[in-house]
Order: C-alpha cells, then sequence, then structure tokens
C-alpha cells in the first residue's frame, strides 16, 4: 500500500543494522566492564575515596609550606617564599583532587595509553 509495505519483514537481512547491533553490544560491555575487570573507583569505597582525595590535598599544601618555610630559612627572604609555596601547594593540591574525582584529565596516563579515569558515576 504505501512505503512502509517496502521494509524488509527481517531486521537482521540489513548488514548496515547487523553492523550497528553489533557496536551497540561492544558499547554496553565496554560500560558493563571497564578495562582489566577492575571497579571504575578502583576498588575504593566511598569512605575510601574521600579518605585519598582529603589526604592528597592536605599533602600538596604541607609540601608547599614546608618548600617555603625552608627557602625563608635558608636564604632570609621574610615570609614570601612560604606565602608564594604555599599557594602552590594549594594550586597543586586542588589539582590532585581534580585528577583523582575524574574532572580533569591525567596527562601522563594519555601519553602512556591509558584511558583517563572516569567519574564513579559514569557520567564525563
Amino acid at each position: 500500500m504505501g512505503q512502509d509495505d517496502e521494509r524488509p519483514d527481517d531486521a537482521g537481512s540489513d548488514p548496515r543494522l547487523k553492523a550497528l547491533g553489533e557496536k551497540l553490544a561492544d558499547a554496553r560491555r565496554d560500560q558493563r566492564q571497564p578495562e582489566g575487570g577492575a571497579s571504575q573507583s578502583s576498588g575504593l569505597t566511598g569512605i575510601g575515596q574521600a579518605m585519598k582525595v582529603g589526604s592528597e590535598f592536605v599533602a600538596g599544601v604541607i609540601v608547599g609550606f614546608v618548600i617555603g618555610y625552608t627557602i625563608d630559612r635558608l636564604f632570609g627572604t621574610g615570609p614570601w617564599g612560604m606565602i608564594v609555596f604555599l599557594l602552590l601547594g594549594f594550586a597543586a593540591g586542588t589539582l590532585n583532587v581534580m585528577r583523582a574525582t575524574g574532572v580533569a584529565k591525567d596527562p601522563f596516563a594519555a601519553k602512556a595509553g591509558k584511558s583517563p579515569r572516569r567519574a564513579p558515576d559514569g557520567e564525563d
């Protein structure tokens, strides 16, 4: 009667549909099973992930403070070395938190051929 009558009865007879179905199945399989069979959060629970993120931030700030304080003591530059390196430590800690949570990409993972870490909820 119309153009609808021209469609094949068997949807699998079109090779393009079959290829599309295979690609969709592969994508769904990859989504369910991350590389290496590990969970997306690297086996860390919510509390473990929070401890890791918090310790990475605090470590960046402490390292910046220690470097700045040491430079001030060695060269007698007053509080300027400590202020500068404390701010740099804060920035480094923030960047580490963003990388750990999947907000920012890890530049070294791309060079090594690894895929960047994804957010635990699967959003990009």
